[in-house]
């Protein structure tokens, strides 16, 4: 820890080596941490100043004592990752890769879906920073080193914003944040060292989302309620993201007991409008509804959420049910996960499955290839962002083991097991059901 001073001015910088913090939502979607090795032994005391004899040295010039529950004004955070992964057929939210496993991969863009391949990867390192923590208003940046459409990129990776939030505490109990934090629809995360991939489109609503936020804390009841944007526009020029003109509302409820559980529910939904100021123009309506728990006993973690709706993807959640001008897709989905920490070792157990209830309302998640005619050569099939995952269901079955010979840092081992059925073409000759396999091996060191 550093102080700098200057008239009238004091700037405390510590490096926080507990791990990454929590959103100011409490037990919110972040990467949970690995077990902490048994603390140290307490260093020794100082060696007393020498002396000139005959006269003693002078006494010390008196320090101010720092009261245990003082804060850093600013305290840098994050996770460096570096794992190797190897599996067969998989895809990274759509793309055929292994940077951040969902999906077992659509069969209809590798050329073997069941070949085996390996990859190295520093993607999903992540750092933030936060100031004001303890303090009437808190600001918090954080970034990660990741680029789902680069397969194995070493020096290529990208930087991504995850979280850019503002939070004010009026009064004790009441918080109002403004900016990029996790979505108050879905609050809590898996156990899992996929950080990026958890148990998205496999049962895990939840993702990122600009927003004013609302969280109150009336004893042990905790409630909320927070506007947002309705989703992502990556163009230069606006379209039904902005055209939509009405922000998403969210409401939440939950009930706490002190450090033992978590449990409560929560609704969102809005007004989506397709082709805006178009004459073909469109509305129709996106909502949906979650439980979830958290609960602690000893050294076992439990959490869980199960949620339903229709047309959530359209609202950034990473979901798989996504509408369309002319029509509406529905899905339900959820996950368990549980985790048993003992000194230096933890396990975990994850399961999570996810399934559109309207597959013949939703659409391909690719634009289909043409055979070659005459003169014009065959094409392949593209993938079409545009139109949702194209996953009918999906479910994921996760293990992992970590050791943490040292504070912040974990070895770590976790296989997964994916079974997703793509929705196809008729024409397409690859069978729609597949499973796919995975295995990360390698490090986290949390500061």
């Amino acid at each position: 820890m550093s102080t700098w001073k200057a008239p009238g001015a004091t700037l405390v910088i510590s490096l926080s080596l507990a791990g990454v913090a929590a959103p100011a939502t409490g037990l919110a979607q972040t990467a949970d941490p690995p077990p902490e090795a048994a603390p140290a032994e307490p260093a020794s005391a100082s060696a007393p100043q020498a002396v000139v004899e005959p006269s003693p040295a002078p006494p010390p010039a008196p320090v101010e004592e720092k009261k245990p529950d003082d804060k850093p004004l600013v305290r840098i955070y994050g996770i460096v990752k570096p794992t190797i992964v190897v599996g067969n057929g998989l895809e990274s939210f759509g793309n055929p890769n292994y940077v951040a496993p969902t999906a077992a991969a659509n069969p209809l863009f590798l050329a073997d879906p069941d070949a085996v391949g390996l990859s190295f990867q520093a993607q999903q390192t992540r750092v933030g920073v936060a100031v004001g923590e303890g303090t009437p208003v808190k600001a918090q940046i954080e970034v990660d080193f990741l680029d789902l459409a680069k397969s194995s990129p070493a020096q290529a990776t990208s930087l991504r914003v995850r979280q850019a939030f503002v939070e004010w505490s009026p009064a004790e109990g009441h918080k109002l944040t403004l900016g990029q934090l996790w979505d108050m629809f879905s609050p809590l995360n898996t156990h899992t060292y996929n950080l990026v991939g958890a148990l998205f489109q496999s049962g895990n609503s939840g993702f990122m989302r600009h927003q004013l936020m609302y969280v109150a804390s009336l004893g042990s009841l905790e409630v909320g309620a927070a506007l947002g944007l309705v989703g992502q526009n990556v163009t230069a020029i606006l379209n039904n993201v902005e055209y939509s003109r009405t922000p998403t509302v969210a409401l939440r409820a939950g009930y706490r007991a002190e450090k033992t559980a978590w449990v409560g529910a929560s609704l969102l939904g809005t007004q989506l409008t397709f082709d805006a100021n178009l004459p073909t123009e469109e509305g129709r309506m996106a909502y949906g509804g979650n439980l979830f728990a958290d609960v602690t006993s000893g050294p076992l973690n439990v959490r869980a959420e199960a949620y339903g709706g229709q047309n959530l993807a359209n609202l950034g959640l990473l979901t798989l049910a996504q509408g369309y001008r002319t029509n509406d897709v529905a899905e339900v989905g959820g996950w368990v996960s549980g985790k048993l920490t003992f000194d230096k070792h933890a396990v975990h157990l994850v399961a999570g499955a996810a399934m559109v209830t309207s597959v013949d309302d939703m659409l391909l998640g690719y634009t289909p290839g043409a055979p070659a005619t005459g003169e014009a050569p065959a094409t392949a099939p593209v993938r079409a962002g545009g139109n949702g995952p194209g996953i009918e269901r999906n479910v994921t079955l996760r293990a992992g083991y970590a050791y943490a010979p040292l504070k912040g840092l974990s070895i770590v081992l976790e296989p997964s097991l994916m079974l997703t059925r793509h929705k196809l073409d008729p024409a397409a000759q690859p069978d729609a059901d597949r499973l796919g396999w995975g295995v990360e091996a390698g490090g986290l060191y949390q500061f």
